[in-house]
């Protein structure tokens, strides 16, 4: 009964994965966007699991982990001159320093952009708030999630929650470990729209 009533929560959850609501902030509209958990180490060595718990199917995307009950959601902006994002995180491991990202394939990721990071608490549970210049559109135009992927023809960003021992925000942004089994991935892709800005007109004079 357990794994039917955390297969339907999810299943529910899929349904607004994509929906489009209105923006709280005030401008535009913004996305909601489900992330999961995908792989966990109880099943290293099980038939159709690789060393790291990640499921070997495919081609296309891991199915989400319906054992663990890991979990987050972001709020963010479908354009503007700015990337806002409300991010919050549950029942992760209690005081460990996460970092949410922008992650570009191919690995190592190089040119992926940190959106913020944060702590969790004695409960498990993070918030990451923020609103940013980019820099780019999402996804950025040497992502090779921004032309169609087999078998679903998808094009969009990839959003991660990692822990931030994992990736290097500075002096060229890129992952420095692979611990996917402590690791939030996104349910379906995400695009963002990035307007000019001031800089941008002033830097084509």
């Amino acid at each position: 009964m357990r794994k039917i009533g955390v297969f339907v929560g999810v299943a529910m959850l899929t349904v607004f994965a994509s929906i489009v609501m209105e923006d709280g902030w005030g401008e535009g509209k913004a996305g909601r966007l489900f992330l999961f958990q995908k792989c966990d180490a109880s099943l290293i060595g099980k038939e159709g699991y690789d060393a790291f718990g990640c499921p070997t199917i495919g081609p296309g995307p891991w199915p989400v982990f319906h054992e663990n009950r890991r979990m987050g959601k972001m709020d963010y902006s479908l354009w503007g001159k700015e990337f806002k994002f409300s991010f919050q995180g549950k029942r992760l491991p209690p005081k460990e320093d996460y970092t949410l990202i922008y992650y570009p394939d191919p690995w190592p990721g190089a040119g992926l952009i940190c959106l913020g990071s944060n702590q969790t608490n004695r409960a498990g549970n993070i918030q990451i708030h923020g609103r940013k210049d980019i820099g780019t559109s999402l996804p950025a135009d040497d992502d090779a999630n921004s032309k169609p992927i087999s078998p679903s023809g998808a094009v969009g960003a990839k959003i991660w929650l990692v822990p931030s021992a994992d990736v290097q925000c500075d002096n060229g942004a890129t992952m420095l470990g692979w611990n996917p089994a402590a690791y939030l991935f996104e349910y379906n892709l995400i695009v963002y729209e990035r307007l000019e800005t001031d800089d941008d007109d002033d830097d084509e004079e």
